[in-house]
């Protein structure tokens, strides 16, 4: 995000803080205003015309004062619908509870009266067959009991249907409280653009501007913060910072381009909205899965989630060089949507996080400097493998080196056999971006001490023939020539 980007985003979000700030002023000063009109006038109750004749203030004074006394009822309003829809919810779940509580009581009865007169039928045949007063008196007993627990649970009933009766009731009021909040918040939102469009432009340019310089502000402040933070956890002394720092200045970088976006957001939304342009219908008919998913809006969802993997799997940090796809470089910057690399040349690479397929990372916790040196066939390859374990243990000694390396020389040993050379194959661990100017390092001590030795590196050799026809005499003869010039 460019400068003048930031200027825009900052001066729109001053204009509205300065809006709100100086509308609480205006109504606190018509308050007053009217409390000591309502003082000193016998009439304690006065309309904006009977104020306009005697005060002799200017008809656009009254408009806005009457405008923000409007605002204030219509607040006043709203927060008592909401305050009532609350309560009403609040009466309805006790009422969801009680109508629970008694038709599972009704069913308990009729189950219980249900099985009383099972038992009082099985008592009756029993006292046919055996003639036994006392079961026929029990099975009457239990008759009773089957009717009595069956005018309980009717009695259960009739509580249920008022009980459902009232939670109706409660879900009425509560739509109509609703739905008379909405008209209310319509109604709130024409006084406000109604105040705004009576307002002179001169005035709603400096609130536009300082709602904008206060953006700014906070988007110079965050990035402040974060780096000043990154100062902090920062290792000065060491010559590879450690994965956790990397890391978390990863983290920070991310935070600035979000809460970028976010203040940008919040000042346009309160600037167009200021100048009369409502967002939130907007947003709401357009749906946030349309947003989404319309005008190749897929692709910037693929690059937002491929990003927070990116970031969660800490599959690369700030700091790191690696190749994404084709490209390779060193990360200056990660956020959810993009990766910057930037290579040797200096140029910058921006890759999508949705693009990136596969990562190469070099410089995760260590690195590895791995050589494949050929020498001629005539060499002893043992002499040479000793004389490069020799400057291996001189580099780790070396009070600059002995830090960037990680571990004593690996030796694989002889790994090929070539056209005009023998392939030794070994390996040094380093600190992590390390591994190359330990690697230069060493090519510079190896080349030197072969040269020493006498050790042949091989190189490409050409032999030109020049013929044997008659044709080619000529040649011959100037190549004769000029040999024994130069002898």
């Amino acid at each position: 995000m460019n400068f003048l980007q930031k200027l825009f985003i900052a001066t729109l979000a001053i204009s509205v803080i300065f809006m709100a700030a100086n509308t609480k002023s205006v109504y606190s000063q018509t308050a007053n205003f009217t409390t000591k009109d309502a003082v000193q006038t016998p009439n304690a109750v006065t309309t904006v015309s009977e104020k306009t004749e005697t005060s002799g203030d200017n008809p656009a004074a009254v408009d806005t004062k009457e405008l923000e006394e409007t605002q204030k009822a219509k607040e006043q309003a709203i927060k008592e619908n909401k305050e009532a829809v609350e309560k009403v919810k609040q009466e309805a779940e006790k009422v969801l509870k009680e109508k629970e509580a008694i038709e599972k009581e009704a069913q308990l009865k009729e189950e219980a009266a249900g099985i009383a007169e099972k038992e009082a039928e099985l008592l009756k045949k029993e006292a046919k067959l055996t003639k036994d007063p006392e079961a026929l008196k029990k099975a009457k007993e239990l008759e009773n009991e089957s009717e009595r627990l069956k005018k309980e649970a009717s009695l259960a009933k009739e509580k249920l249907s008022v009980a459902e009766l009232k939670a109706k009731n409660a879900e009425t009021s509560m739509q109509a409280s609703l739905k008379k909040i909405e008209v209310l918040e319509k109604e709130l939102e024409a006084v406000k653009t109604e105040k705004i469009n009576k307002m002179p432009i001169i005035e709603k340019t400096i609130r536009v501007g300082f709602i904008i310089l206060v953006g700014i502000f906070l988007m110079f402040l965050l990035k402040f913060s974060i780096k000043k933070f990154e100062k902090i956890i920062s290792q000065k002394d060491a010559i590879r910072e450690a994965g956790t720092v990397l890391r978390l200045k990863t983290v920070g970088s991310l935070f600035i381009w979000l809460g970028n976006i976010l203040i940008f957001g919040t000042v346009a939304f309160m600037v167009l909205e200021y100048f009369g342009l409502n967002m939130a219908p907007l947003l709401a008919g357009a749906g946030i899965v349309g947003l989404a998913f319309g005008f190749g809006g897929q692709y910037l969802i693929r690059d937002l989630i491929n990003g927070l993997f990116i970031l969660i799997e800490d599959q690369y940090r700030v700091n790191d060089v690696v190749k994404i796809n084709e490209y390779g470089g060193l990360v200056e910057n990660i956020n959810l949507r993009i990766t910057s690399l930037r290579d040797l040349e200096g140029r910058v690479i921006i890759i999508p996080n949705g693009e990136v397929k596969t990562v190469v990372n070099f410089t995760k916790e260590y690195a590895q400097a791995l050589f494949d040196i050929g020498v001629a066939y005539k060499e002893n390859v043992d002499k040479v493998i000793e004389v490069i374990k020799e400057i291996g243990a001189g580099m780790r000694k070396d009070p600059y080196f002995k830090r960037l390396i990680l571990d004593d020389l690996e030796m694989f040993g002889v790994d090929d056999f070539g056209d005009s050379q023998v392939t030794i194959k070994f390996r040094i661990k380093t600190l992590p971006i390390k591994q190359w100017e330990v690697s230069r390092e060493f090519k510079r001590r190896l080349k030197n001490r072969f040269d020493e030795l006498g050790i042949e590196i091989p190189f490409p050799h050409r032999t030109v023939y020049w013929g044997a026809g008659s044709d080619n005499d000529w040649m011959r003869n100037f190549a004769e020539q000029v040999q024994k010039k130069n002898s």
